[in-house]
């Protein structure tokens, strides 16, 4: 690619001078290609739905190039035993301090779940919290093993008190890292289906793998159009599609630290976006020259390539005033700042799935070890989502309790409106309670 006839690995815009066009691009990234996938997958799911698990099998077979038994779907509990002897001690040792981690964090967020509180005499008001029954959790892994999905979503599952976790990922020769994550986190079963056919068979259920009441975890645009397509006959977490980081940056950044990031991002997926927004051009010169020679050594080149040229970029601004908000409407999954006070910066943040502050906290270590959880809202959806946690597999129910004083004094209340709505049952249900002492 070329900008002012010099070869760059990613693009550089102006953004007052960007076009509705290329702005657009950047800021809906993947998401504009879902609405086609639909019609495509569609389909898969319907079959899912009505043939269960032979549909499940000629799936696997086509999009996975595994040839499955029926019997093969469930992964034993010899299966994940024998994965515990077969996975090297580091790594056994890494996942299991990842989990504790997790479970440090996902302890914190479940305070103060239930409360209540007496708001006016008589009148006591509050909450009660109770997990969901069963969940179902996606996991993808068709191309690298992601055993640290599979504990960031068990963990705080299973902190939350549900019942009956099931896994879906999909099959590959080595799952030894994902089936020991998936024991150490508190996953009850484990399925390798994965794809479009996974989502459909944990929202309907099959002969095999039972219908959950929502559906956890991060996927490609494929599972994300399936997640979007049976919301409803299930509950969802959130449209997650591919990985992206948007990263503000001041003169005070260093580019080759900034550089990596993006590289980070990049070698997810062609689909993946690492941004940068800053108002310093010669940190953006920096960060062009860095990527160039830094990617040379990574070994996932086509697919950072293909993501450098597609979603990602370098946004100059005027000031980073205008960063903070050119990264509000960006809405990124995960947010680098490097700025001289990444603290003062954050103040002006409002769309984030998660925040990595300063140049010691790369996304990296949010993906793998710090305990945050990591399934984010991905393609502006941070506006209106959050990252998954306790309060995702959970669900809360208000209650209140009346003495007599406490209904006396919502009477004057609801005597009026309801009289003003014609609900005259819903008056009458109140004043009955009274009626006996007029009499008296």
């Amino acid at each position: 690619m070329k900008e002012g006839g010099v070869f760059t690995p990613i693009r550089v815009y102006k953004l007052e001078e960007m076009t509705n066009q290329e702005k657009k691009f950047l800021m809906e990234r993947a998401k504009g290609n879902i609405v086609e996938i639909k019609d495509k997958i569609k389909p898969v799911l319907e079959n899912v739905q009505a043939r269960g698990d032979e549909a499940l099998l000629e799936y696997t077979k086509k999009f996975d190039g595994f040839s499955l038994e029926k019997s093969q779907i469930k992964i034993t509990e010899k299966e994940i035993d024998t994965a515990f002897e077969n996975t090297e001690p580091e790594t056994l040792k890494a996942i299991e301090e990842q989990i504790k981690l997790s479970k440090k964090f996902a302890e914190m967020q479940i305070k103060d779940n239930d409360w209540q509180r007496e708001v006016i005499p008589g009148l006591t008001l509050g909450q009660k919290t109770t997990p969901i029954d069963i969940v179902g959790l996606y996991v993808p892994g068709g191309t690298a093993p992601l055993p640290t999905v599979m504990q960031i979503l068990g963990v705080p599952a299973k902190i939350a008190g549900v019942k009956r976790i099931i896994a879906c990922t999909p099959p590959r020769e080595d799952m030894n890292p994902m089936l020991v994550a998936a024991r150490l986190s508190g996953v009850d079963e484990v399925y390798r289906i994965g794809g479009a056919q996974a989502i459909a068979a944990m929202a309907y259920g099959t002969e095999t793998i039972p219908k959950v009441r929502k559906i956890v975890g991060p996927g490609n645009i494929y599972v994300t159009a399936a997640k979007e397509l049976v919301f409803g006959e299930v509950s969802i977490d959130m449209p997650a599609g591919p990985s992206e980081a948007l990263i503000i940056a001041d003169d005070s950044a260093n580019p080759v630290f900034v550089a990596a990031d993006i590289l980070a991002r990049a070698e997810h997926d062609t689909n993946a976006a690492g941004v940068l927004v800053t108002d310093n051009e010669e940190l953006a010169k920096s960060v062009v020259e860095e990527i160039g020679k830094q990617k040379t050594s990574l070994p996932r080149q086509k697919i950072i390539n293909g993501s450098l040229q597609k979603y990602s970029g370098i946004v100059l601004v005027k000031n980073q005033k205008e960063a903070v908000e050119f990264a509000n409407e960006y809405a990124a999954e995960h947010l680098e700042i490097l700025t001289k006070n990444p603290w003062e910066t954050m103040k002006g943040i409002e769309n984030a799935g998660s925040i990595f502050l300063g140049e010691n906290a790369p996304v990296a270590v949010g993906d793998y070890a710090s305990g945050v959880n990591h399934v984010l809202p991905t393609g502006g959806n941070a506006r209106m989502f959050s990252a998954v946690g306790v309060e995702t597999f959970q669900k809360k129910s208000e209650f209140e309790f009346l003495t007599k004083e406490g209904l006396a004094e919502l009477k004057k209340i609801v005597d009026p409106i309801a009289r003003l709505e014609g609900l005259e049952a819903h008056r009458r249900s109140v004043e009955i309670r009274f009626e006996g002492e007029k009499n008296e």
